[in-house]
């Protein structure tokens, strides 16, 4: 199974606020027992909404200048940036239903699936069958 989440590095990090619209930012340490326990949220969140949020995890500890600018003082902190701005930022652990009901609120909606009907007779009297005299 791909990763759906990269790693951000202080060097990477503007790069990737500024490569998305919807960036979801997972502040961790390598020691930490709630961080942990949220990676996989986490996963299956990103596979949710992949195509319209990206997200990414940074250590904080080897990355602390990211850190200090963004005033994380505690892990895991979650934050999701639009436009390289901060919205929405969540502490310690969180459930799928509950980061999800806050990506939502800033996530566009899928695409909506077009199903074509079983069995519906095929769309008629268009321009297409005008002009080539379909019937």
């Amino acid at each position: 199974m791909a990763k759906r989440v990269r790693e951000l590095y202080d060097d990477t990090f503007q790069e990737a606020l500024r490569g998305a619209e919807l960036v979801f930012v997972d502040f961790y340490t390598d020691w930490c027992g709630p961080c942990k326990a949220v990676a996989p949220v986490i996963e299956r969140v990103a596979k949710e909404y992949a195509g319209r949020i990206v997200f990414g995890r940074l250590n904080t500890e080897g990355n602390p200048e990211t850190a200090r600018r963004y005033r994380v003082s505690s892990v895991p902190t979650l934050v999701l940036f639009r436009d390289g701005e901060s919205v929405t930022r969540l502490g310690g652990f969180q459930s799928d239903a509950a980061l999800g009901a806050s990506l939502s609120r800033y996530a566009p909606a899928p695409a909506a699936m077009v199903r074509p009907v079983v069995g519906a007779p095929a769309a008629s009297g268009g321009l297409l069958s005008r002009l080539f005299g379909r019937k």
